[in-house]
């Protein structure tokens, strides 16, 4: 139960940041390329990291069945 939770609450903190991320770009608040390749880069992180939480879980279920 608790992996559960702690899954959520990453999940939910994932889908925070990445719509932080999205409105700051999307209200022309970009000052440069290279800021904008930094904002990029932290929506891949997140995504990753999305990503590899999701597969762990998958595992974890499977393992239980």
């Amino acid at each position: 139960m608790d992996e559960i939770y702690v899954a959520e609450s990453v999940f939910r903190i994932i889908k925070e940041h990445r719509q932080n991320v999205i409105d700051h770009m999307s209200f022309g608040n970009v000052k440069s390329m290279e800021h904008y390749r930094e904002l990029i880069g932290f929506l891949d992180g997140l995504n990753r990291v999305e990503q590899e939480l999701k597969s762990l879980l998958d595992k974890q279920e499977r393992s239980n069945d």
